[in-house]
């Protein structure tokens, strides 16, 4: 079998093979979703709310945080942190919106070199996304608290301080990736000036499986990396550091590597996580917040290869480059959304850009998200975009709610869960 057809069957194999995780389209169980694409298989979804109609239920939150939603069966799970620096799981059920459980499993702040009024107002150390299947939940904060706990009876599992096990942060604007997890692993990506590595734990016990250093050519702030890990078929998929590498998901072998992403810049670092696509193609983008929305972003034709694959680059793009929102890729085209508000689409394979289209007010930090034949973009200040997902541009609804938005949408069971920075929304139709 070709290479290339052999990536895109492990693609299209990705969530079943991300079994452990149900492979079922009603639960989004981590960071946009089972494997980190963004995109799911849930149809009649609502495309139209306001405050007034659409909004199934809404539940005020204790402290702050800008943690995504986790969904299961029965439950949606966030993190926060209240103003004496506690650390809390909070586990809502899901038909109501309940606040069920409230978990305090530590305390701590944030180590950043970064001057504070540049990301306070947005950024904390529940910024990671926890995870949730069936009754175990696992949670990581920008301290460096790693904790499993059992969302049933509330009791910690186990848990890990990762600065004290692994080594001190050095990141400008505090630590801020989210873990994955696989088929009973969790994976946690840490790249900074300082630690810099990727390790694989077992998800029930907490033991180490793997660890790799990840310290690859980059200077100022580019070893710096603020990315959550993707699974697509047997690999993890890492960006940051000027490079998007790949990892066996059993050993943490290196399968490839590509170099690309570094900018004309001091402030070039990564945000948003890479993309793998149906066409075996990986995306990745780096940004600039200095720069005008000018980062870079690079196609690579790396999936089914091996070593470096830098020269397997097919396209690159640097005008309206996102810097927070990870793109979304589907039906062949891949959405890609500056924090500005400008989104570009793009045909997957060439990078010809079919339509480039300024959406209402922002500024944009969630990622996008895909379903039923609709692409969705939150903006902070309460504005979520309703698009097509191809390549008309057509914009379906612009749908205004309360709050400050940096969170990612989660999509499950034909809900789509917004998480302001005070409180969580159902929307459904």
């Amino acid at each position: 079998m070709p290479i290339r057809m052999q990536s895109r069957l492990l693609l299209s194999l990705a969530v079943v093979l991300s079994a452990g995780i149900s492979a079922r389209a009603d639960v989004w169980p981590q960071f946009r979703g089972a494997t980190g694409d963004g995109v799911s298989r849930e149809t009649n979804l609502p495309s139209k709310w306001s405050t007034d109609s659409g909004v199934l239920w809404k539940t005020e939150l204790p402290g702050f945080g800008n943690s995504s939603p986790a969904v299961t069966e029965k439950l949606v799970v966030l993190t926060t942190q209240t103003k004496d620096d506690a650390l809390w799981l909070l586990i809502l059920d899901r038909a109501t919106g309940k606040l069920t459980k409230e978990i305090k499993v530590g305390s701590g702040k944030l180590a950043a070199k970064g001057a504070a009024n540049l990301y306070a107002h947005r950024h904390n150390p529940a910024t990671p996304s926890p995870i949730a299947v069936g009754n175990r939940v696992w949670a990581f904060f920008g301290s460096g608290l790693l904790v499993c706990v059992d969302a049933a009876s509330g009791d910690v599992v186990w848990q890990k301080d990762m600065v004290a096990e692994y080594g001190e942060y050095d990141i400008t604007f505090g630590m801020g990736s989210t873990p994955r997890y696989w088929n009973g692993l969790l994976y946690v990506s840490c790249l900074t000036k300082g630690a810099s590595y990727v390790v694989a734990f077992d998800a029930e016990s907490g033991k180490e499986k793997w660890k790799v250093d990840r310290r690859l050519p980059a200077k100022d702030d580019g070893p710096d990396a603020y990315s959550t890990p993707i699974v697509a078929g047997h690999q993890l998929l890492i960006s940051g550091s000027d490079h998007v590498n790949s990892y066996d998901l059993l050993t943490g072998k290196q399968l490839w590597v590509s170099n690309g992403l570094a900018i004309d810049s001091p402030y070039g670092r990564v945000i948003a996580s890479p993309v793998a696509t149906e066409e075996g193609i990986v995306i990745a983008t780096s940004g600039n917040p200095g720069g005008g929305g000018k980062g870079r972003v690079i196609a690579v034709n790396a999936l089914g290869e091996k070593g470096d694959v830098s020269s397997k680059r097919v396209w690159t793009q640097e005008k309206s480059s996102p810097d927070s929102s990870t793109p979304v890729a589907i039906n062949g085209l891949v959405f890609m959304l500056a924090d500005a508000g400008i989104l570009t689409c793009a045909d997957v394979r060439t990078g010809e850009v079919k339509y480039t289209k300024r959406l209402g007010e922002g500024p944009y930090h969630a990622s996008l998200v895909a379903a039923d034949g609709k692409v969705y973009a939150q903006s902070t200040t309460g504005t979520c975009t309703v698009l097509k997902a191809d390549d008309s541009g057509d914009v379906l609804a612009e749908n205004k709610l309360d709050g400050q938005f940096f969170s990612t949408p989660a999509i499950s069971n034909g809900i789509v869960f917004l998480r302001a920075y005070e409180r969580v929304y159902a929307i459904s139709n």
